[in-house]
């Protein structure tokens, strides 16, 4: 179909610009609900019978107005059972790994490991794959360099950061007096409260909204690493009631009483990285990392003000395994990012917490993501260098990296160290392609339509987590209609007042 015309704010028409990208968010009150359940193939059967499943709703309205038990998440989101993530684990094998000797996104240490590694290569792959999207796109432009530097510069490339997104970041001038210092009693509150308070506070700090809470057992400590990359030693220590380091040897020792961890994270600029891979598409993540490292020292204040203890823990596990442990999404097929139903992948930098402050528990959930996942394979088909496994590509039990193979870990007498976790069925990304700047594969994910009341957007969902039937039927509508990717070219950014959210977070994701 062929659109050479669009309505603009003040009635006039204009000639698109970019035919092959139309904002389709524009034509979706054309699409009626009818003509919807018409292409799924079940237009009069029902909703109801058609997935079989409950509750039974008697017409879309009362389905999308619908809410479950769990008052944050939609009735379709259903709970499993705790330690059941909806991926097999194979518990011989996933343990307390030592990542001495690997340090992440470095290109120094990926070419050591991949010789046929190329900067210039896979940068000019990003440009051709911007190019293809958008062809019209003239950019980057001299803004466009600006802001992307800018954010750099004070994000990763700030050494003050660098600090203090570890364990024990800076040391501020006034610390949080304790509760006894100001002549006030331990905070007491049940489980239930204490998680509300915790979600109340970290919203202020832009931590968010979606909060898990894991319990630290015998299975979910095989997340935590036994060395960091940085090689220091990482112990639980049953002696003990706060946090501390040694230097020789290198050590973190953590209180057996630090048994919850909160994890969650900030929200992505989703308007921006909606327009990736482009240099503007890519530019809000390292600042991201600099918002997380000061919400951390907030967090570690705030609950030491209530009379307990925490300890930040960004580099101490894999980064979403405690994402799905608790919750806050599912596995996808871009393998280190967790998908929620609620935001897709538009949930930026990751916080991990380990408390003893007595929290509610939230279980793992099942809202038919990593199912999906199976069938579509449009993050793949937007990376620029295939770091993605593409659709075709099952879940599996191999690294999945270029010149690595887990059959050579060290640590089952092999010679080198992994970069990419051994012990689950699913997928991972290989890590020497994959460029820490790009973002191509989350903008493109179909889960990050905006909950912007549309019924397309809850209908898909739901239909997605109970009758899987349809999955590949939405793939091909999202490549049609592009609710998960922005349509707009990323020169149009600097236009759209509309799009200029604080943080660049759309308010209807946070909650």
């Amino acid at each position: 179909m062929q659109i050479d015309f669009r309505e603009r704010p003040d009635g006039n028409r204009e000639v698109c610009k970019n035919k092959r990208r139309l904002n389709m968010s524009n034509y979706h009150s054309t699409f009626s609900r009818r003509e919807f359940m018409k292409g799924l193939g079940i237009a009069g059967a029902g909703l109801g019978a058609a997935t079989a499943v409950t509750p039974v709703f008697k017409d879309l309205d009362e389905l999308t107005s619908s809410t479950s038990a769990h008052p944050k998440r939609a009735w379709y989101v259903k709970e499993r059972e705790f330690g059941d993530i909806g991926i097999e684990i194979d518990w011989n094998i996933l343990k307390r790994r030592d990542t001495r000797g690997y340090s992440y996104w470095n290109p120094v240490i990926w070419k050591q490991h991949y010789p046929a590694y190329d900067m210039d290569a896979f940068r000019k792959a990003f440009d051709n794959k911007t190019k293809e999207l958008w062809p019209d796109y003239e950019g980057p432009t001299t803004r466009d360099y600006a802001l992307k530097n800018s954010m750099y510069s004070v994000g990763l490339g700030c050494p003050h950061y660098l600090y203090n997104v570890e364990q024990f970041g800076v040391t501020l001038l006034n610390p949080a007096p304790r509760p006894d210092a100001i002549g006030m009693p331990k905070w007491q509150g049940t489980p239930e409260e204490n998680s509300q308070m915790i979600r109340a506070a970290f919203s202020l700090i832009g931590l968010g909204p979606s909060i898990g809470v894991a319990e630290l057992d015998e299975k979910s400590r095989r997340f935590v690493w036994e060395y960091n990359n940085s090689g220091q030693h990482i112990i639980f220590d049953d002696d003990i009631t706060e946090t501390y380091r040694t230097t020789n040897p290198p050590t973190i020792h953590i209180p057996s009483s630090h048994k919850y961890v909160i994890a969650t994270h900030n929200m992505g600029a989703d308007e921006i990285l909606r327009r990736a891979p482009s240099t503007i598409g890519a530019c809000t993540e390292t600042i991201s990392y600099a918002r997380v490292a000061y919400a951390k020292s907030f967090v570690e204040q705030f609950i030491r003000g209530l009379g307990y203890n925490v300890v930040y823990g960004h580099s101490l596990q894999a980064a979403p395994a405690f994402d799905f442990w608790s919750g806050v999404g599912e596995h996808a097929r871009m393998g280190q990012v967790c998908l929620s139903p609620e935001n897709g992948a538009m949930m930026r930098t990751h916080a991990i917490f380990f408390t003893d402050l007595p929290l509610a528990l939230t279980k793992p959930i099942d809202a038919g993501i990593t199912k999906f996942c199976e069938t579509c394979g449009i993050c793949a088909e937007s990376c620029p260098v295939g770091a993605v496994p593409p659709k075709g590509i099952n879940r599996n039990w191999d690294s999945n990296c270029d010149g690595q193979s887990f059959d050579n870990d060290i640590e089952n007498g092999g010679t080198e160290v992994m970069y990419n976790v051994p012990g689950y069925k699913g997928w991972r990304v290989d890590g020497f392609r994959c460029l820490a700047d790009c973002n191509g594969c989350k903008g493109a994910c179909p889960f990050n339509a905006i909950p912007d009341g549309s019924f397309i957007h809850s209908v898909v969902k739901a239909t997605t987590s109970t009758t899987p039937l349809f999955n590949s039927f939405f793939t091909q509508m999202e490549k049609s209609m592009h609710y998960g990717k922005q349509d707009k070219d990323p020169e149009s950014w600097w236009h759209e007042p509309s799009a200029w959210h604080v943080y660049g977070s759309n308010p209807k994701l946070l909650g």
